[in-house]
This record gives structure tokens, C-alpha cells and sequence, in this order.
């Protein structure tokens, strides 16, 4: 059952052409995990449990086109990773990754957890809008 519904987001992953996930689907793996209920399995923020959000859902393929066409890689694993993002900057709507990547009880290393994080930031930047427009 889990790789029937992790298909669609492998397909997507490997329709981009990126050979390193033909061999290593941690991205993806983790993207449709803990990512996509919200964001949804192509990233534009259409995931079942958006539509009960108090906010909008960000899209995702979007980032880089808001960032002046280039990908926003150490914001967006900043963000990700959760840990380190000051109280002052508002409410934080989405989990600490960095926290939830550590276990239940917290004796993941730190390489595994950055490991985890930069796999799903490299695949959300797989996700990103190839033109101009949405």
C-alpha cells in the first residue's frame, strides 16, 4: 500500500529527470510523508488537510519564482529544519522537522536529521515552476 501511494511522488521526482532519485527516494519518500497532507503531492499547497488550514497552504513550486528565478535553499532548510527560527519572526504553522527528524526520543544524531532535511529541501527545489508563470 505505501508504494502505491508513494508513486505519485516518485513519478513526479522522475519525470524532472534527476537520476539520484532513481537510486536514493529519501526526498521524495520524506516529502509525501510528512509534507503533502499540507502541501500536496505536486507542492502547490492543494494537500487533503489544506482546506482546514486557518491559512493558505504556500505553494511550493513557487519559491524560486518569488526569489528572482533562483531557489531559496538555505531559507527554505532554515524553515524546514525549524529549530533555530526565532519566536519574534510570528506563529510558526507547520512542525519543527528538526525536532520531529531526532525520534520520539530525540537520540537521532544531527547528520541524520540535516541528512533528512536536505533531502526534502532538494526535492521541493525539483519542484519548482521550469517558466515564467505557474
Amino acid at each position: 500500500m505505501k508504494k502505491i501511494a508513494l508513486a505519485p511522488a516518485l513519478g513526479f521526482a522522475l519525470a524532472f529527470g534527476s537520476s539520484a532519485f532513481a537510486a536514493d527516494d529519501l526526498g521524495p519518500r520524506l516529502y509525501f510523508n510528512h509534507c503533502s497532507a499540507c502541501h500536496g503531492d505536486n507542492g502547490e499547497g492543494t494537500g487533503p488537510v489544506a482546506a482546514s488550514m486557518r491559512v493558505t497552504v504556500p505553494n511550493l513550486r513557487a519559491l524560486a519564482q518569488r526569489n528572482g528565478g533562483t531557489f531559496p535553499t538555505d531559507t527554505v532548510r532554515a524553515y524546514v529544519d525549524g529549530r533555530n527560527i526565532p519566536a519574534a519572526h510570528g506563529d510558526r504553522l507547520m512542525p519543527i522537522w528538526g525536532d520531529v527528524f531526532r525520534g520520539a526520543d530525540q537520540d537521532a544524531d544531527d547528520r541524520t536529521v540535516r541528512r533528512r532535511i536536505a533531502a526534502i529541501v532538494d526535492f521541493i527545489s525539483l519542484l519548482q515552476y521550469r517558466d515564467a508563470s505557474p
